[in-house]
């Protein structure tokens, strides 16, 4: 049957795979971007706070060069979550096969997330030791 089809019609080729997008599928991309703003939000919070107590110091520059550093890494970390939810969301409305994850942009975030932190931390020690409130003999 198949060989006498396959004569007079041409080759036979199985339909076209019909995939249905499981709404889980976007409200995942949609909570893996709340998560990330969720994060972004903490930062500026806490940038806010160090202004907030900058204030009182009377020389408050390096609470401000700490507040800036915390905030830019707040953008970095929204525009990140922005760019991959619309690159997700792209890929699922398209039904596009493969991986949907980013091996390298969070290691990215965290990098800039550490050296922001680091930043601080070394700032404030730094702040210490010039008070006189750290001893040389720790070092």
């Amino acid at each position: 049957m198949m060989n006498i089809l396959s004569t007079c019609c041409g080759p036979i080729e199985p339909p076209n795979k019909v995939s249905r997008i499981e709404p889980k599928t976007f409200l995942a991309n949609e909570r893996t971007f709340l998560n990330w703003l969720a994060m972004s939000v903490t930062l500026g919070s806490i940038a806010s706070a160090l202004v907030a107590f900058g204030k009182s110091e009377p020389n408050g520059s390096s609470v401000q060069i700490m507040a800036s550093v915390l905030v830019i890494t707040a953008i970095f970390f929204c525009i990140y979550a922005m760019n991959t939810f619309f690159w997700r969301r792209r890929r699922i409305r398209r039904k596009e096969d493969g991986n949907f994850d980013d091996p390298y942009g969070p290691l990215a975030l965290s990098s800039v997330l550490l050296l922001s932190l680091g930043t601080i931390f070394a700032s404030g020690v730094v702040k210490l030791a010039s008070n006189g409130y750290v001893q040389a003999t720790y070092f």
